[in-house]
């Protein structure tokens, strides 16, 4: 069965899977961006696709989304040296 949530950092550009279990969720991020963007994405049939602009962050902050995928992922890009982002993706009871 997937896990529903996930804590990490991340100092570099790459990408963190999370097992989803397709339902309302949260992704959080703090830290030190120093230039990186980090998006939460879902992959759909072979690729990965951004899930929209309210979890694509460039700064400290966090946004709600829904997926039926249980495939998710963060990806972090452009980080520059002094990145260290620390973000959780937790589901949200309604």
């Amino acid at each position: 069965m997937p896990i529903n949530s996930k804590e990490t950092t991340v100092t570099a550009d790459g990408n963190t899977t999370v097992d989803w279990n397709g339902k309302l969720g949260a992704f959080l991020a703090s830290g030190t961006f120093d230039g990186a963007t980090a998006k939460l994405q879902h992959k759909v049939g072979s690729a990965w696709v951004d899930l929209g602009s309210d979890v694509t962050l460039t700064s400290a902050g966090g946004g709600q989304f829904i997926t039926p995928q249980s495939e998710l992922r963060v990806n972090v890009a452009s980080a520059g040296a002094s990145t260290s982002i620390t973000f959780a993706v937790k589901p949200l009871v309604v």
